[in-house]
């Protein structure tokens, strides 16, 4: 049986990417992989893995690799010595983690994977398979730990078609196109089952009184983009859209002065009212049965867990063009997908769905059944185990 290493370095709390990675880890044990959690002691990922009877090993992080916003690969000199000193040992420390453990196959993610473990697999003389996600794109250092984990990696997993070319760009995407493979996430839809009929059951019976609820779900930070929607909600105000709105947007702040500028915004434009900051949520699948629209403005994405589990609740989707979501999501028919910089767009769009509410129920009702045949976990788990059978020489 292969055994697979999967490292999340910084997993925080159980936002999208643990939560995938503990659906992934399920998935590939249905398929007779034997898999292991490695991540920070006392982490929401390890305890939720054993809850799940996954095996789980802890492997602390040194304090100065705990740095968020690329604050790491700034500074002086010496600190820049001192960082590179500590990746080495971070990097030595996976190295007796791998051989501890015994695996066969080192499963990797991100940049931070990357960065934290890939040489560390390489000592051990491991195939590590890189799991790239939603990265940044490819400049500066963070370009050169690309090239180091696609010249190291044996394979490279893609959410979506583009993602190779517009992560790492053109030259070097086709470069190691033969390493590389696109696999779209599946979701759990049988935990979403019931959420799906209490939405269907709701949808018929809204009450115009009520306000029209829009959700958002993600960290408050720059790359979420939450100051476009109130540009958009704004807007809406000036066009003449009476219905009140109730923008909710859940998640925890991860740049405190993007934060900053999102509360000015909020107050210079007299939305205190129609802005309801929920923080951190572990009930979004309540939420979103809630919920008249979900949106997603991202700068930058993968495939989001949460466009994809709105989509099969049939929750209506409106996201921007970034990363996968244009190939999950069909304009006009299976959702919305705007431009990122364009908040009239925005604001015309949520108008449309407000005044045509059995246009947008059907659209959330069309997503539904694309979601069905399309992001389960069947599939998605048996062509990643064959992935990491193929990273173990075994395929």
């Amino acid at each position: 049986m292969t055994r697979l290493l999967c490292y999340m370095p910084t997993p925080g709390g159980l936002t999208g990417a643990p939560r995938r990675l503990l659906t992934l880890c399920q998935v590939l044990k249905h398929e007779g992989i034997d898999v292991c959690i490695a991540s920070e002691p006392g982490s929401d990922l390890l305890a939720a893995a054993e809850a799940q009877g996954v095996e789980t090993i802890c492997l602390k992080l040194l304090e100065i690799l705990r740095l968020r916003h690329g604050a790491l690969f700034g500074g002086s000199l010496f600190f820049k010595l001192r960082a590179a000193l500590a990746l080495i040992m971070q990097n030595l420390a996976f190295a007796r983690l791998i051989r501890k453990s015994d695996a066969d196959v080192v499963w990797l993610r991100g940049s931070k994977g990357i960065a934290f473990a890939v040489l560390g697999a390489w000592l051990a003389r491991r195939p590590v398979v890189w799991d790239v996600d939603g990265s940044w794109h490819s400049r500066g250092v963070i370009k050169r730990i690309y090239g180091l984990g696609l010249q190291i990696s044996r394979v490279v997993v893609h959410q979506y078609e583009s993602a190779g070319e517009q992560i790492f760009g053109q030259k070097a995407a086709e470069k190691f196109n033969y390493k590389s493979y696109t696999l779209v996430p599946g979701i759990e839809l049988n935990r979403l089952e019931s959420l799906k009929k209490r939405k269907r059951g709701q949808d018929g019976n809204q009450n115009p009184e009520q306000p029209f609820q829009i959700l958002e779900v993600g960290s408050i930070c720059e790359r979420k983009n939450q100051r476009l929607m109130i540009e958009a909600i704004a807007e809406l105000k000036r066009i003449g859209v009476n219905r009140r709105i109730l923008f909710q947007v859940a998640g925890g702040v991860f740049e405190e002065d993007y934060a900053k500028r999102l509360i000015e915004d909020i107050k210079k434009t007299g939305l205190q009212e129609n802005v309801e900051p929920l923080g951190w949520r572990d009930d979004i699948h309540s939420l979103m049965s809630k919920a008249d629209l979900l949106v997603l403005p991202s700068l930058d994405e993968g495939v989001p867990n949460a466009v994809q589990e709105a989509m099969y609740i049939g929750l209506p989707v409106m996201v921007s063009n970034a990363g996968g979501m244009p190939e999950i999501v069909e304009h006009g028919k299976t959702g919305w997908v705007l431009s990122v910089d364009d908040s009239r767009l925005w604001a015309q769009q949520i108008a449309d769905c407000i005044r045509n509410e059995e246009k947008c129920r059907s659209v959330g009702e069309t997503a539904s059944m694309y979601a069905d045949k399309h992001f389960s976990t069947d599939v998605w788990g048996k062509r990643y185990a064959e992935v990491v059978r193929q990273a173990a020489g075994q395929l």
